[in-house]
Parts: C-alpha cells; sequence; structure tokens
C-alpha cells in the first residue's frame, strides 16, 4: 500500500513544501520555522505532526520515494509496451526524478553514506529499509527473467552489483562533468550493458560472484529475530508450497493456486493495490492447511496498512 495515497492533506502539504526548501537550500539552511510559517500554521502545529527536523526528513525522502514507485506502477500496468520497453521508460523516469531532486537527493545521499561508515556493527537494519530493498530484489529478478528467461537467475546479483555501480556512476558524472547528457541516451546505454553482461554470462556460465542464497536480502528471514515481521512474498512462496503438495488435485487446488499467484503479483507491485490484495485474502481463508500463515500475512498487512494512516488519523 502506498503512504501517499492515504496522506492527509495537510501532511503532505508540509512535505512538499519542506521538499521544495531543502532542494533549493538544503536541510541544513532550512529552519522548521520556516517551514510552518510557509505552511500557514505555527511551528507548534507543525511540532505536532512531525516530532523532529530529522523525522520530517526521512518523511520527505520516503515521499520521494513512494512518489517515483507510483510511477513505475503505472507503467508497469501500460499496455502495449514490451518488456524492455517498459524497464526502458521506467529508467527512465528514475533518472527524471534524480535530476528534478538533484540538490535534496545529493544532501540525503551524503548523509546516508556518513550514517553507514558510523553506523556500529550491531545495529540493526531499519525494517522498512530491508523491505524494500527485498521487495526491490524480486523485482529486479522478475525484470530479468522477462528480459533473458529464468536461467539468468544464478546472475541475479551479479547484475544487480552491475546496474546499480553503473547508473550512479552515470548520475555523477550527469551531475558534475557532462550536464548535456540525456535521459534517453544513458537509459538506452544502461540497457545496452546490461544485454552484453547477460549474454555474455549466459553464453559463458561462470560462476556468480555472489549467488542469490548468498545474498542477505534473498534469506533475511532465515537471519532476522523472531521477534520480525517476515516478508510477504515468502509467506506467500510457502503458501504456494503447502497448497501444490497438500491439497488433492482438482478444482479447490487450482483456484487456491490460482489467488496465490494473483496475491504474489500484485505483492510485487511497487504499489500494491489493496482492494485487490483484500479480496484475494478472503479466497484463501477457511483452507486449513495454510490457515497459519494466512493469520500471519493477516497480520503483517494490517501493520503495513497501519503504519501508512497511523499518524494521519491522529491529525485528522
Amino acid at each position: 500500500m502506498n503512504p501517499i495515497h492515504e496522506m492527509n492533506e495537510k501532511k503532505k502539504l508540509i512535505i512538499t513544501t519542506a521538499l521544495k526548501l531543502f532542494s533549493a537550500k538544503g536541510s541544513a539552511a532550512t529552519s522548521m520555522q520556516e517551514i510552518a510559517e510557509l505552511c500557514g500554521m505555527s511551528k507548534g502545529s507543525l511540532y505536532l505532526i512531525f516530532k523532529s527536523k530529522e523525522e520530517l526528513e526521512a518523511s520527505t525522502m520516503e515521499y520521494c520515494i513512494y512518489t517515483l514507485l507510483d510511477e513505475m506502477s503505472q507503467i508497469e500496468h501500460e499496455a502495449g509496451l514490451t518488456s524492455r520497453e517498459r524497464l526502458h521508460k521506467q529508467i527512465e523516469t528514475l533518472l527524471l526524478h534524480v535530476s528534478e531532486l538533484k540538490e535534496f537527493l545529493r544532501v540525503q545521499l551524503r548523509s546516508m553514506m556518513m550514517d553507514d561508515e558510523q553506523q556500529h556493527p550491531s545495529r540493526k537494519c531499519d525494517p522498512h529499509h530491508r523491505d524494500m530493498e527485498i521487495k526491490t530484489l524480486h523485482w529486479f529478478k522478475d525484470k530479468l527473467e522477462d528480459l533473458y528467461g529464468p536461467e539468468i537467475e544464478p546472475y541475479t546479483v551479479d547484475l544487480i552489483l552491475l546496474t546499480h555501480g553503473l547508473f550512479l556512476s552515470y548520475v555523477k558524472i550527469w551531475f558534475t562533468e557532462m550536464p548535456s547528457l540525456t535521459v534517453s541516451k544513458m537509459a538506452a546505454n544502461l540497457l545496452q550493458t546490461m544485454d552484453y553482461a547477460a549474454y555474455g554470462l549466459l553464453e559463458q556460465r561462470p560462476e556468480p560472484l555472489i549467488s542469490l542464497e548468498n545474498w542477505p536480502a534473498w534469506t533475511s528471514e532465515s537471519k532476522t529475530d523472531s521477534t520480525m515481521m517476515r516478508h510477504p512474498i515468502h509467506i506467500i512462496k510457502q503458501m504456494q508450497d503447502i497448497v501444490t503438495t497438500d491439497l488433492s488435485a482438482g478444482q479447490s487446488r487450482n483456484d487456491a493456486l490460482e489467488t496465490i499467484a494473483i496475491l504474489k503479483q500484485e505483492m510485487m507491485e511497487f504499489t500494491p493495490r489493496r482492494a485487490i490484495i483484500l479480496g484475494m485474502m478472503r479466497n484463501l481463508e477457511n483452507i486449513p492447511a495454510i490457515e497459519s500463515l494466512h493469520s500471519e500475512l493477516q497480520h503483517i498487512l494490517d501493520a503495513m496498512y497501519s503504519r501508512f494512516i497511523q499518524a494521519d488519523s491522529s491529525n485528522k
């Protein structure tokens, strides 16, 4: 569920105002008083919604991310595009957002890198960041398989590292040395380089540098605390396995597997549609073999939705 769809107008006004100021002059030079005045409210009222400037910065960054993901999801559902055309358009959209938010992102990325360098080894990863990392991994894996077939799976992480490095390098050069580079040309070049790498890997079949089984985001369910919620995709996959092996062949099993497939596909989207998820969850009720998994997944979905609307509900 996309939090920007559930956000009340007051909170959205604060975030968009802060974003404009942060982008124009940097967050350090922007005061909460200035933001409050431009929003037509008192500083005290602002602090009732955001307890600190750091919390507002984090919410602003999240707003940027989910605005981008909303557009990416819309492209995902556009008819008449091939897999390659769809990915090309999504890369262009990402680059355009990066360009529009250049100053704000530059400060945020510098801050994030400093946090990483100073972070204590024992400090746990933010579960929301980990959730995004897992979802991005699954999304990218599906994209690679659409383009190059399922045999590309062993090289998923290698291609993620390659693409990530290229993208950051393009952006750095674009911002600092070659502003004449175009979004379309960078997107096309990135896809072409992915082609060369993917087809070369498939032809030569070298041992992957890092396999999916050794990538923390892929195996996070076995490495997180028992008190932390599992990612929905892992639960849905487990439901699928149980239905396949434990339910007798017939229409009931076919219906359950079709429902699970739709649920999995929807959860893989960057902006899952809540109505579809709720409908599929209702279809999976009263199947004893997956009752406990259904309850676990429902709890996670409830928590995700509550997180997005809790702050808004308290301020309406």
